[in-house]
């Protein structure tokens, strides 16, 4: 029966610390050509999943909405959906499962899940859980937040992303006392391969990770709110809006916005980085504006 169960992996990680960059190059690996994967995003205007979307070709997205509304309950009824539909070929078959949480997740809840539901439990087994952490937001971030923290301890593998802005090194000391047991890479500009990822979790497989403790599921007090930007705007002008935003309880800055030279441009920021990255969007256009996510202070 174990051999049967469809493989699960969640892609979790702080805000802003590249899970999507490297999720969009995974989805383009042939190992996950045929993967199913569920978006869980915070906000209401869906930016990863078309940013996703537009890597897969096979590969099938389910929306973040039911997810995002309900949380836990949200995803056991996706997946057990995504098996059902599967059994009566309303959907194509998928080999395994990506779920990518909200960067303000606590994933041990998730983790939880697939011990104590039966139906996941029989259906699906959890091949491990990715945790991205930022190497320019570092440490100070992790200690800071809660949820940062409880995704590094719950991790199988952390990957410390953004090398090539900041060393991973003093951050790889860190998280190995935060968690022996999760074997480290590091990655710059999305460099890391699906294969190694999947390399290094096999090769823990006979260590054994303590059961993640409790969590309760709520999420971090945070709100996002959507800023409009329908207009074509300059590039002194965005950064003059985003200046305006940014104040000591941002945590996290993304959307697609159209400059003046007529192309549409994504525009990300995350604590740690000192610039916006704005980079040429490409695929179905979501509603013009940035989606702020500000933590309470």
């Amino acid at each position: 029966m174990t051999s049967r169960r469809t493989p699960v992996w969640i892609v979790t990680g702080y805000l802003g610390s590249g899970k999507t960059t490297l999720l969009k190059r995974w989805l383009r690996d042939p190992a996950l050509a045929d993967a199913a994967l569920v978006v869980n995003e915070i906000g209401e205007i869906g930016f990863d999943d078309r940013l996703l979307a537009s890597a897969m070709d096979s590969a099938m997205l389910l929306s973040n909405s039911c997810v995002c509304c309900t949380g836990l309950p949200g995803l056991e009824e996706a997946l057990t959906e995504l098996w059902w539909d599967r059994l009566h070929r309303r959907r194509p078959a998928f080999s395994s499962v990506l779920i990518e949480t909200t960067g303000l997740a606590d994933p041990r809840p998730i983790i939880a899940a697939f011990e104590t539901v039966p139906f996941l439990r029989e259906r699906y087994r959890l091949a491990g859980v990715l945790t991205t952490a930022s190497a320019p937001a570092g440490l100070a971030l992790i200690e800071a937040q809660p949820e940062a923290r409880a995704q590094i301890e719950a991790a199988d593998a952390v990957i410390i992303t953004k090398v090539d802005r900041a060393s991973g090194a003093f951050l790889a000391n860190a998280l190995n006392r935060l968690n022996p047991h999760a074997g480290i890479a590091e990655s710059a500009q999305a460099s890391l391969a699906w294969s190694q990822v999947q390399a290094l979790v096999s090769g823990l497989a006979g260590s054994t990770k303590p059961s993640p403790r409790g969590a309760d599921g709520h999420h971090h007090h945070a709100e996002a709110s959507f800023i409009p930007l329908a207009n074509p705007m300059s590039t002194p002008a965005l950064k003059a809006q985003v200046d305006a935003l940014c104040d000591g309880a941002l945590l996290r800055l993304k959307g697609v916005v159209a400059l003046e030279d007529g192309q549409h441009h994504a525009v990300q920021w995350a604590s740690g980085d000192t610039d916006i990255a704005l980079t040429p969007y490409v695929g179905s256009l979501p509603p013009l504006g940035l989606t702020c996510i500000k933590g309470n202070r």
